[in-house]
């Protein structure tokens, strides 16, 4: 079963003014609130791991944790997933995860030089 999903993207992010480390506090920041845009309620950003940021955040019954990290110079990875996940005896006893796939980034849709809707799309993106 699926647990996280992961984007690896390049991007040139400024310094941050309050932050000097880890990288990406800037990104973080403008991320959660494009998530509040859309009706997410976010948690304050927290250092990641002493190498990137992350956000709790919900909406309804779905928690996820957002975490954005730089691997290398230009190089960064989005994670998405479950806020909890139910280790094994958790499991047996039913316990689920506070978020399912489809919650984690719904229907995603993707297209090179257009805009990508249900008929010129793909789930996924493909290569140029």
């Amino acid at each position: 079963m699926p647990v996280t999903q992961n984007l690896r993207f390049t991007a040139t992010v400024q310094k941050d003014a309050e932050f000097d480390h880890p990288p990406g506090a800037g990104l973080m920041r403008g991320l959660a609130s494009a998530l509040a845009a859309e009706g997410w309620s976010t948690d304050e950003m927290d250092n990641w791991r002493d190498c990137g940021w992350s956000v709790g955040c919900r909406r309804g019954s779905s928690e996820l944790e957002i975490v954005v990290s730089q691997i290398q110079d230009g190089q960064w990875i989005l994670q998405v997933s479950p806020r909890r996940r139910p280790g094994l005896i958790g499991s047996l006893f039913g316990s689920r995860p506070s978020a399912t796939a489809t919650a984690n980034l719904g229907r995603p849709q993707s297209r090179w030089d257009g805009f990508p809707d249900e008929k010129h799309s793909t789930s996924e993106p493909t290569a140029a």
